[in-house]
């Protein structure tokens, strides 16, 4: 038991300095040798897990499910909201997230064929909420879930350049983003009932007074 023990700790430090390489260097810029240096671990340690640089990869970007599963809620584009936030606020705060989404930007280019299923989970599910979102009535007409989702995952995308420097403000930046955002997607109706940080959830219409207004506040 006790070298079982040891073995997973090895696993996970391994596989968590990887994170911090592929996050800062991304795939091509990455080798064995600078993650052996960082964990002052050796060759063989390393092998013992993963038998190449692509394997390692692969187990960087294999993102639990979990992360993809969106809150339940009455107001659909209202658990878009905070599941954006969650999972900005994730990225903030775990590198073997952050780096699996980068790997996954560079999906095709390097990176291992297997190792990138973050960013493409993630707009999945963003679209599918936005779509939900549209069938409940919440969107004004002519607002496209595809390209919302197209403007959310920009956001995603593009900071990750920032990521080896700082993480700071991740979350506030991307309420803001809601905060412009919200007025040209949502209806009349529902938007003073929208919030950009924790609270009760707003109601559907007809089911009570709402929670405060949209613009009163932001996660960070």
């Amino acid at each position: 038991m006790a070298q079982q023990h040891r073995g997973m700790k090895t696993r996970r430090l391994i596989v968590q300095t990887a994170a911090e390489v592929f996050c800062e260097r991304g795939y091509d810029g990455t080798s064995t040798t600078e993650i052996l240096t960082r964990s002052q671990l050796t060759r063989g340690a390393l092998y013992f897990h993963f038998d190449s640089k692509q394997q390692l990869a692969e187990a960087v970007a294999s993102v639990p499910a979990e992360v993809f599963v969106p809150p339940d809620g009455p107001v659909a584009l209202q658990c878009l909201v905070d599941f954006s936030l969650r999972h900005a606020e994730r990225l903030a705060t775990d590198v073997v997230l952050r780096a699996s989404m980068r790997l996954s930007a560079e999906h095709g280019t390097g990176c291992a064929q297997g190792a990138a299923p973050h960013e493409a989970k993630l707009r999945a599910v963003l679209l599918r909420m936005l779509q939900q979102a549209d069938r409940a009535g919440e969107l004004v007409p002519g607002a496209d879930p595809v390209e919302v989702t197209d403007v959310l995952m920009g956001f995603f995308t593009n900071v990750q350049p920032y990521w080896a420097k700082t993480t700071a403000g991740l979350t506030h930046r991307l309420a803001t983003l809601w905060r412009y955002l919200l007025p040209s997607i949502a209806t009349a109706e529902l938007l003073p009932r929208l919030r950009l940080h924790p609270g009760r959830a707003p109601q559907p219409a007809g089911c009570g007074e709402g929670t405060a207004p949209a613009m009163s506040g932001s996660m960070s």
